[in-house]
């Protein structure tokens, strides 16, 4: 009888780790994506001093 408990328990528990793996992965998918994006600082006068950049890793 020992037995069968640790087994139900050991088959509970990893049923309980699979589902919170499957819920951490899926969950990844769900976040906004990535956009580029294009700074301009510009200095007093006006001018152009610095261009900032954000580009995305390609999603699969």
């Amino acid at each position: 009888m020992l037995r069968n408990r640790k087994l139900r328990l050991a088959i509970v528990l990893a049923i309980a780790v699979f589902a919170l793996f499957y819920a951490w992965r899926t969950n990844q998918a769900s976040r906004a994506p990535c956009e580029p994006e294009r700074v301009e600082e510009k200095d007093a006068s006006g001018k152009i001093v610095k261009i900032t950049r954000k580009e995305c890793a390609a999603q699969s």
